[in-house]
Protein backbone atom coordinates (compact mmCIF):
# COMPACT_ATOMS: atom_id res chain seq x y z
CA UNK A 1 0.00 0.00 0.00
CA UNK A 2 1.21 3.29 -0.87
CA UNK A 3 2.12 5.58 1.83
CA UNK A 4 -0.49 8.29 0.05
CA UNK A 5 -3.40 5.77 0.56
CA UNK A 6 -3.12 5.65 4.37
CA UNK A 7 -5.40 8.63 5.19
CA UNK A 8 -7.73 6.94 2.66
CA UNK A 9 -7.76 3.76 4.43
CA UNK A 10 -6.72 3.74 7.97
CA UNK A 11 -9.18 5.69 10.38
CA UNK A 12 -9.08 5.51 14.66
CA UNK A 13 -11.84 5.26 16.87
CA UNK A 14 -12.07 4.97 21.08
CA UNK A 15 -13.94 2.59 22.71
CA UNK A 16 -16.85 3.34 24.82
CA UNK A 17 -18.43 2.00 27.91
CA UNK A 18 -15.12 0.85 29.51
CA UNK A 19 -13.96 3.76 32.09
CA UNK A 20 -16.04 4.38 35.33
CA UNK A 21 -16.65 7.67 35.37
CA UNK A 22 -16.41 10.85 33.71
CA UNK A 23 -13.03 12.02 35.55
CA UNK A 24 -11.39 9.46 34.12
CA UNK A 25 -12.59 10.18 30.63
CA UNK A 26 -11.23 14.08 31.72
CA UNK A 27 -7.76 12.95 32.98
CA UNK A 28 -7.39 11.16 29.56
CA UNK A 29 -8.05 13.68 27.49
CA UNK A 30 -4.24 15.40 27.24
CA UNK A 31 -3.66 11.61 26.42
CA UNK A 32 -6.10 10.90 23.44
CA UNK A 33 -4.56 14.48 21.86
CA UNK A 34 -1.20 13.01 21.66
CA UNK A 35 -2.58 10.12 20.10
CA UNK A 36 -4.59 11.99 17.83
CA UNK A 37 -1.51 13.36 17.06
CA UNK A 38 0.22 9.92 16.01
CA UNK A 39 -2.48 9.47 14.05
CA UNK A 40 -2.10 12.53 12.15
CA UNK A 41 1.64 12.07 12.05
CA UNK A 42 1.39 8.23 10.34
CA UNK A 43 -1.01 9.08 7.55
CA UNK A 44 0.69 12.30 6.37
CA UNK A 45 3.19 11.77 3.54
CA UNK A 46 6.02 11.03 5.49
CA UNK A 47 7.38 7.44 4.85
CA UNK A 48 8.40 7.33 8.41
CA UNK A 49 7.88 7.32 12.22
CA UNK A 50 10.46 8.65 15.03
CA UNK A 51 10.58 6.29 18.11
CA UNK A 52 13.09 5.95 21.29
CA UNK A 53 14.70 2.62 22.49
CA UNK A 54 13.83 2.06 25.78
CA UNK A 55 17.86 2.75 27.00
CA UNK A 56 18.08 -0.18 29.47
CA UNK A 57 21.60 0.20 28.49
CA UNK A 58 22.02 3.76 27.98
CA UNK A 59 20.43 6.99 26.64
CA UNK A 60 17.03 6.22 24.59
CA UNK A 61 18.25 6.77 21.01
CA UNK A 62 15.99 8.07 18.53
CA UNK A 63 14.97 5.39 15.53
CA UNK A 64 13.40 6.23 11.94
CA UNK A 65 10.75 3.33 11.37
CA UNK A 66 9.55 2.81 7.94
CA UNK A 67 5.14 2.74 8.44
CA UNK A 68 4.87 0.10 5.82
CA UNK A 69 7.21 -2.21 8.09
CA UNK A 70 5.18 -1.03 11.31
CA UNK A 71 1.51 -2.23 9.39
CA UNK A 72 3.48 -5.47 8.89
CA UNK A 73 4.20 -5.92 12.01
CA UNK A 74 1.01 -4.68 13.46
CA UNK A 75 -0.96 -7.42 11.22
CA UNK A 76 1.22 -10.09 11.82
CA UNK A 77 0.37 -9.87 15.66
CA UNK A 78 -3.11 -9.78 15.46
CA UNK A 79 -3.25 -12.29 12.69
CA UNK A 80 -0.83 -14.77 15.06
CA UNK A 81 -3.75 -14.14 18.05
CA UNK A 82 -6.81 -13.88 15.64
CA UNK A 83 -7.61 -10.30 17.06
CA UNK A 84 -10.89 -10.05 15.56
CA UNK A 85 -12.01 -6.87 13.60
CA UNK A 86 -13.47 -4.23 15.89
CA UNK A 87 -12.34 -5.74 18.92
CA UNK A 88 -11.62 -3.57 22.03
CA UNK A 89 -7.68 -2.94 23.03
CA UNK A 90 -5.95 -0.85 25.57
CA UNK A 91 -3.48 1.93 25.07
CA UNK A 92 -2.20 2.19 28.70
CA UNK A 93 1.78 3.12 28.09
CA UNK A 94 3.37 6.46 26.99
CA UNK A 95 3.73 6.68 23.20
CA UNK A 96 7.04 7.90 23.09
CA UNK A 97 8.00 4.29 22.44
CA UNK A 98 7.47 1.55 20.04
CA UNK A 99 5.41 -0.54 22.36
CA UNK A 100 2.50 1.88 22.44
CA UNK A 101 2.62 3.41 18.87
CA UNK A 102 2.10 -0.14 17.90
CA UNK A 103 -1.17 -0.52 20.03
CA UNK A 104 -2.47 2.67 17.93
CA UNK A 105 -0.95 1.12 14.55
CA UNK A 106 -2.50 -2.26 15.29
CA UNK A 107 -5.69 -0.48 15.77
CA UNK A 108 -5.32 1.16 12.50
CA UNK A 109 -4.66 -1.93 10.85
CA UNK A 110 -7.45 -3.77 11.66
CA UNK A 111 -10.28 -1.79 12.63
CA UNK A 112 -9.79 -2.12 17.03
CA UNK A 113 -11.33 0.79 19.24
CA UNK A 114 -8.61 1.99 21.55
CA UNK A 115 -9.21 1.97 25.70
CA UNK A 116 -7.13 5.09 26.23
CA UNK A 117 -5.99 5.22 29.69
CA UNK A 118 -3.23 7.38 30.99
CA UNK A 119 0.17 5.60 31.42
CA UNK A 120 0.81 4.62 34.94
CA UNK A 121 1.48 1.52 37.78
CA UNK A 122 -2.23 0.62 37.80
CA UNK A 123 -3.69 1.01 34.28
CA UNK A 124 -7.15 -1.12 34.70
CA UNK A 125 -7.67 1.17 38.11
CA UNK A 126 -10.43 3.05 35.71
CA UNK A 127 -12.03 0.36 34.22
CA UNK A 128 -15.39 -1.32 34.87
CA UNK A 129 -14.70 -3.88 32.61
CA UNK A 130 -11.64 -5.82 30.70
CA UNK A 131 -10.78 -4.89 26.93
CA UNK A 132 -10.21 -7.34 24.46
CA UNK A 133 -6.77 -7.23 24.19
CA UNK A 134 -4.24 -5.01 26.11
CA UNK A 135 -0.39 -4.65 26.06
CA UNK A 136 1.08 -4.20 29.61
CA UNK A 137 4.71 -3.98 31.12
CA UNK A 138 5.79 -6.27 33.79
CA UNK A 139 5.56 -3.77 36.32
CA UNK A 140 2.10 -2.47 35.29
CA UNK A 141 0.91 -6.35 35.56
CA UNK A 142 2.67 -6.85 38.97
CA UNK A 143 0.68 -3.88 40.70
CA UNK A 144 -2.64 -4.95 39.64
CA UNK A 145 -2.13 -8.16 40.82
CA UNK A 146 -2.01 -5.95 44.24
CA UNK A 147 -5.78 -5.08 44.30
CA UNK A 148 -8.49 -7.27 43.95
CA UNK A 149 -10.71 -5.84 41.62
CA UNK A 150 -7.93 -4.77 39.15
CA UNK A 151 -6.96 -8.47 39.82
CA UNK A 152 -10.32 -9.85 38.21
CA UNK A 153 -10.08 -7.15 34.78
CA UNK A 154 -6.80 -8.42 34.40
CA UNK A 155 -7.94 -12.13 34.06
CA UNK A 156 -10.90 -11.27 32.22
CA UNK A 157 -8.85 -9.51 29.59
CA UNK A 158 -8.71 -12.44 26.60
CA UNK A 159 -5.21 -12.02 25.11
CA UNK A 160 -2.62 -9.84 26.74
CA UNK A 161 0.73 -9.48 25.83
CA UNK A 162 3.62 -8.41 28.08
CA UNK A 163 6.84 -6.30 27.27
CA UNK A 164 9.38 -4.32 27.59
CA UNK A 165 10.99 -6.65 30.74
CA UNK A 166 10.99 -10.41 31.54
CA UNK A 167 8.19 -11.98 32.98
CA UNK A 168 9.80 -13.84 36.15
CA UNK A 169 9.04 -16.76 37.81
CA UNK A 170 6.83 -15.83 40.73
CA UNK A 171 5.21 -13.19 38.62
CA UNK A 172 4.47 -16.31 36.19
CA UNK A 173 2.75 -18.50 38.95
CA UNK A 174 0.82 -15.77 40.12
CA UNK A 175 -0.35 -15.23 35.58
CA UNK A 176 -0.83 -19.17 35.71
CA UNK A 177 -4.21 -18.70 37.55
CA UNK A 178 -5.66 -16.92 34.50
CA UNK A 179 -8.16 -19.06 32.02
CA UNK A 180 -7.27 -16.12 29.37
CA UNK A 181 -4.36 -16.54 27.38
CA UNK A 182 -1.40 -14.46 28.62
CA UNK A 183 1.77 -13.54 26.65
CA UNK A 184 5.65 -12.52 27.13
CA UNK A 185 6.86 -10.86 23.89
CA UNK A 186 10.13 -10.72 22.55
CA UNK A 187 11.40 -7.84 20.45
CA UNK A 188 13.34 -4.52 20.40
CA UNK A 189 12.59 -1.39 18.56
CA UNK A 190 14.74 -2.27 16.15
CA UNK A 191 12.60 -4.90 15.02
CA UNK A 192 9.66 -2.42 15.31
CA UNK A 193 7.62 -4.24 18.71
CA UNK A 194 8.03 -8.14 18.96
CA UNK A 195 8.94 -10.84 16.62
CA UNK A 196 8.02 -14.04 18.95
CA UNK A 197 5.88 -14.77 21.68
CA UNK A 198 5.82 -17.21 24.29
CA UNK A 199 2.95 -17.98 26.54
CA UNK A 200 3.19 -17.53 29.90
CA UNK A 201 0.31 -19.50 31.44
CA UNK A 202 0.97 -22.82 29.56
CA UNK A 203 0.60 -25.76 31.38
CA UNK A 204 4.17 -27.34 31.99
CA UNK A 205 4.62 -30.83 31.19
CA UNK A 206 7.38 -32.74 33.15
CA UNK A 207 8.54 -29.79 35.02
CA UNK A 208 9.44 -28.37 31.36
CA UNK A 209 7.68 -25.20 29.95
CA UNK A 210 5.44 -25.91 27.03
CA UNK A 211 7.47 -23.75 24.65
CA UNK A 212 10.08 -21.00 24.92
CA UNK A 213 9.46 -18.09 22.45
CA UNK A 214 8.04 -18.91 19.22
CA UNK A 215 9.13 -16.80 15.86
CA UNK A 216 6.57 -15.30 13.62
CA UNK A 217 5.98 -16.67 10.63
CA UNK A 218 8.94 -15.20 8.00
CA UNK A 219 11.09 -14.97 10.66
CA UNK A 220 14.52 -16.61 10.68
CA UNK A 221 16.93 -17.32 13.77
CA UNK A 222 20.24 -18.36 14.03
CA UNK A 223 23.24 -17.88 16.58
CA UNK A 224 26.55 -15.68 15.93
CA UNK A 225 30.11 -16.86 17.28
CA UNK A 226 29.17 -15.90 20.62
CA UNK A 227 25.89 -17.44 21.46
CA UNK A 228 23.91 -14.11 20.85
CA UNK A 229 20.70 -14.27 18.48
CA UNK A 230 20.66 -13.23 14.93
CA UNK A 231 17.67 -12.73 13.06
CA UNK A 232 16.32 -11.90 9.80
CA UNK A 233 13.23 -10.61 9.33
CA UNK A 234 12.34 -9.05 6.17
CA UNK A 235 8.45 -8.49 6.75
CA UNK A 236 9.96 -5.62 8.99
CA UNK A 237 13.05 -4.97 6.74
CA UNK A 238 15.86 -6.89 9.13
CA UNK A 239 18.33 -8.30 7.76
CA UNK A 240 21.14 -9.90 10.08
CA UNK A 241 20.37 -8.14 12.99
CA UNK A 242 22.81 -8.85 15.91
CA UNK A 243 21.16 -8.44 19.16
CA UNK A 244 22.93 -8.96 22.64
CA UNK A 245 21.05 -11.50 23.84
CA UNK A 246 22.29 -14.79 24.63
CA UNK A 247 20.26 -17.55 23.58
CA UNK A 248 19.23 -21.32 23.65
CA UNK A 249 17.76 -23.18 20.69
CA UNK A 250 14.89 -25.69 22.30
CA UNK A 251 13.80 -29.06 20.18
CA UNK A 252 10.21 -27.63 19.38
CA UNK A 253 11.56 -24.64 17.54
CA UNK A 254 11.38 -21.83 20.19
CA UNK A 255 14.06 -20.44 21.84
CA UNK A 256 15.06 -18.90 25.40
CA UNK A 257 16.69 -16.01 26.40
CA UNK A 258 19.68 -16.78 29.14
CA UNK A 259 20.51 -12.83 29.35
CA UNK A 260 22.25 -9.88 27.31
CA UNK A 261 26.19 -10.19 26.71
CA UNK A 262 26.61 -6.91 27.88
CA UNK A 263 25.63 -8.28 31.17
CA UNK A 264 28.31 -10.55 32.27
CA UNK A 265 30.29 -10.09 35.29
CA UNK A 266 34.22 -11.26 35.02
CA UNK A 267 34.93 -11.82 38.25
CA UNK A 268 38.25 -13.96 38.64
CA UNK A 269 37.81 -15.57 35.21
CA UNK A 270 34.15 -16.96 36.42
CA UNK A 271 31.18 -15.38 33.88
CA UNK A 272 28.25 -14.38 36.00
CA UNK A 273 25.27 -13.96 33.58
CA UNK A 274 23.43 -11.17 35.72
CA UNK A 275 19.60 -12.04 34.75
CA UNK A 276 19.97 -15.43 35.27
CA UNK A 277 21.34 -15.16 38.99
CA UNK A 278 18.99 -12.53 39.95
CA UNK A 279 16.03 -15.30 38.84
CA UNK A 280 17.88 -17.57 41.14
CA UNK A 281 17.96 -14.94 44.05
CA UNK A 282 14.65 -13.83 43.40
CA UNK A 283 12.55 -15.90 46.28
CA UNK A 284 14.65 -15.36 48.66
CA UNK A 285 15.00 -11.54 48.29
CA UNK A 286 11.33 -10.19 49.47
CA UNK A 287 12.21 -6.49 48.25
CA UNK A 288 13.27 -4.96 45.35
CA UNK A 289 17.03 -5.09 44.35
CA UNK A 290 19.11 -6.09 41.26
CA UNK A 291 22.65 -7.45 40.63
CA UNK A 292 25.51 -5.57 39.02
CA UNK A 293 29.39 -5.45 40.04
CA UNK A 294 31.78 -3.09 41.45
CA UNK A 295 35.59 -3.03 40.67
CA UNK A 296 38.16 -5.63 42.35
CA UNK A 297 42.06 -5.23 42.42
CA UNK A 298 42.02 -9.16 43.01
CA UNK A 299 38.86 -10.17 40.72
CA UNK A 300 38.58 -7.23 38.50
CA UNK A 301 34.94 -7.38 38.99
CA UNK A 302 32.73 -8.48 42.20
CA UNK A 303 29.33 -9.14 41.89
CA UNK A 304 27.07 -6.57 44.06
CA UNK A 305 23.93 -7.04 45.03
CA UNK A 306 21.41 -3.62 45.21
CA UNK A 307 18.86 -3.59 48.17
CA UNK A 308 16.26 -0.99 47.64
CA UNK A 309 14.04 0.37 50.96
CA UNK A 310 13.72 -0.34 54.48
CA UNK A 311 11.51 -3.48 54.61
CA UNK A 312 11.67 -7.04 54.31
CA UNK A 313 15.15 -8.71 54.11
CA UNK A 314 16.71 -5.73 54.27
CA UNK A 315 16.09 -4.65 57.68
CA UNK A 316 15.27 -8.27 59.28
CA UNK A 317 18.59 -10.25 58.23
CA UNK A 318 22.61 -8.98 58.81
CA UNK A 319 23.82 -8.86 55.51
CA UNK A 320 26.75 -11.70 56.92
CA UNK A 321 22.91 -14.15 57.26
CA UNK A 322 22.07 -13.01 54.07
CA UNK A 323 25.20 -13.65 52.20
CA UNK A 324 25.32 -16.75 53.93
CA UNK A 325 21.55 -18.03 52.74
CA UNK A 326 22.24 -16.86 49.25
CA UNK A 327 25.44 -18.51 48.89
CA UNK A 328 23.18 -22.12 49.07
CA UNK A 329 21.41 -20.67 46.37
CA UNK A 330 23.63 -20.03 43.98
CA UNK A 331 26.66 -21.64 41.56
CA UNK A 332 30.18 -21.34 43.51
CA UNK A 333 31.86 -17.95 42.70
CA UNK A 334 28.17 -16.55 42.03
CA UNK A 335 26.82 -15.48 45.53
CA UNK A 336 27.35 -11.49 46.01
CA UNK A 337 30.24 -10.47 48.06
CA UNK A 338 28.90 -6.73 48.69
CA UNK A 339 25.58 -5.81 49.31
CA UNK A 340 24.52 -1.73 49.14
CA UNK A 341 21.24 -0.44 50.24
CA UNK A 342 19.93 2.22 48.71
CA UNK A 343 16.19 4.04 48.38
CA UNK A 344 15.35 3.42 44.94
CA UNK A 345 16.92 1.44 42.07
CA UNK A 346 17.79 3.37 38.49
CA UNK A 347 15.08 2.46 35.93
CA UNK A 348 14.11 3.48 32.48
CA UNK A 349 10.85 5.10 31.25
CA UNK A 350 9.67 1.46 30.05
CA UNK A 351 10.51 -0.14 34.15
CA UNK A 352 13.42 -2.25 32.90
CA UNK A 353 16.48 -1.78 35.42
CA UNK A 354 18.79 0.84 33.95
CA UNK A 355 21.87 -1.13 34.20
CA UNK A 356 24.54 1.49 33.74
CA UNK A 357 22.70 3.56 36.54
CA UNK A 358 22.93 0.88 38.26
CA UNK A 359 26.42 -0.20 38.28
CA UNK A 360 27.53 3.69 38.86
CA UNK A 361 25.38 3.88 41.80
CA UNK A 362 27.26 0.64 43.50
CA UNK A 363 30.60 2.44 43.11
CA UNK A 364 29.91 5.57 44.66
CA UNK A 365 28.05 3.91 47.67
CA UNK A 366 30.89 1.69 47.74
CA UNK A 367 33.22 4.26 47.03
CA UNK A 368 31.48 6.02 49.83
CA UNK A 369 31.42 3.27 52.75
CA UNK A 370 35.15 2.93 51.46
CA UNK A 371 36.52 6.57 52.49
CA UNK A 372 34.07 6.37 55.71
Amino acid sequence: MKENNYKENFSLSFAEGYLINDSEEILCKNFKSEINALYEDFISDSETISVFSSGSTGEPKELKLKKEYMLNSANMTCSYLNIPEGASTLLCMPLKFIGAKMVVVRAMARKLKLVAVNPSSHPLLGLKKAPYFAAMTPAQVFSSLESEAERKILFDIRELIIGGGAVNSSLKAELMQSKNRIWSTYGMTETISHIALKRVNAEEKNGVSACGYVPFEGVRLHKAEDDTLMIDAPYIGVESLKTNDIVEFNPDNSFSVIGRADNIINSGGIKIQIEKLEEMIRESVSCDFNITSVSSDRYGETVCLLLSGEHGIPSEIKDEDLTVLLKKKVPKYWDPKIILRTDNLPRTESGKPARAKLKALARDLYQGLQTR
